[in-house]
């Protein structure tokens, strides 16, 4: 039987955790007002919320909902900072636990597991394979169609600490569907949630050169029809147990180049998407038009070291975007 977790929520509560949950929680954030409110009474704020915690008294503020419209259109919630706190503390104890069951194939949200990493890990693939073909996939709606009720199961199977699950379920809802964008506990436990399917690829399957980032998942193979045969049983697996369903799906010659977090990957090389040059080129001329030096210095500067991890050098140099010497 798999070892279950009891006994967190004092862990959960505990002083140090709540001030390192705390200082993580402002790192990038210490130029926003629900910081330095927070801030102006940080004992009291964290006092309370540590008793809260504690006493199973927590409850989450109203959210703010925005859009945003890049990469593409999502909503958005936008927690309060002393949720912002609550969630970090949670992860801190939690997050280990449900990270350790994680397959290593699974890129997204975790430390040293990122978008470069499914990148270069594939590619290697790639050429060591010898691969032909390709079978990839996405999820339609992943965060707002996680089953919540089913996931509170999953979690369950790993905690029996009914204060912390009874702390989890004020956070996420028990009822209904979907995770909010935009929260650090929404990140690990949709990595919760795809874990499912990872281990049927994995165990029931036997696929060994499946790579996924939350709602992509890529299997490499040279057999169309074997990987057809994934495709099938995975779709069917996500519909049953998972209340999931694919929004696109196709299997493809490698030669043409997978497109997979950003980049088309071939074995000897890699570029980046065309649309995402697209929204690149677009973004920096309406921050060149319209003169605000520091946000088109933070864009060129992020834009352009994702773009270095690619074959890139005359794109930035048409970009005007080459390092300087």
């Amino acid at each position: 039987m798999a070892k279950k977790y009891r006994n967190l929520i004092g862990l959960i509560a505990d002083d140090q955790n709540i001030r390192r949950a705390y200082a993580r929680t402002a790192l990038g954030r210490r130029g926003t007002y629900g910081y330095h409110e927070f801030k102006e009474h940080a004992e009291v704020n964290l006092a309370r919320l540590q008793h809260d915690i504690a006493a199973g008294s927590f409850q989450p503020d109203p959210v703010r909902h925005f859009m945003v419209f890049e990469p593409k259109q999502r909503h958005i919630e936008a927690l309060s900072f002393r949720d912002r706190v609550a969630h970090h503390a949670l992860v801190n104890i939690v997050g280990p636990i449900f990270e350790a069951t994680f397959l290593p194939r699974s890129f997204a949200c975790r430390t040293g597991r990122g978008t470069h990493a499914g990148v270069r890990l594939l590619q290697a693939d790639l050429r060591r394979s010898g691969a032909t073909h390709f079978l990839k996939t996405d999820f339609s709606r992943y965060f707002a169609s996680i089953d919540r009720p089913v996931l509170h199961r999953m979690i369950a199977r790993k905690i029996s600490c009914s204060a912390t699950l009874d702390l989890i379920g004020r956070i996420i809802p028990i009822d209904g569907c979907g995770l909010p964008i935009g929260a650090l506990t929404s990140q690990l436990f949709a990595n919760v949630y795809g874990g499912a399917a990872d281990r049927f690829l994995h165990d029931h399957l036997g696929c060994r050169l499946w790579y996924r980032y939350m709602d992509d998942i890529v299997v490499l193979g040279s057999d169309v029809r074997a990987l057809r045969e994934v495709k099938d049983a995975l779709e069917a697996f996500a519909a049953a147990e998972l209340r999931l369903r694919f929004s696109h799906w196709s299997v493809a010659p490698a030669s043409r180049g997978i497109n997979f977090l950003g980049y088309r990957i071939w074995p000897t090389h890699k570029l980046l998407r065309r649309q995402s040059v697209k929204s690149a080129r677009r973004k920096l001329c309406r921050l060149r038009v319209g003169g605000d030096a520091d946000a088109l210095q933070a864009f060129v500067g992020a834009w352009r070291g994702h773009a270095e991890h690619a074959d890139s050098y005359h794109l930035l140099q048409s970009l005007k975007l080459e390092k300087s010497s």
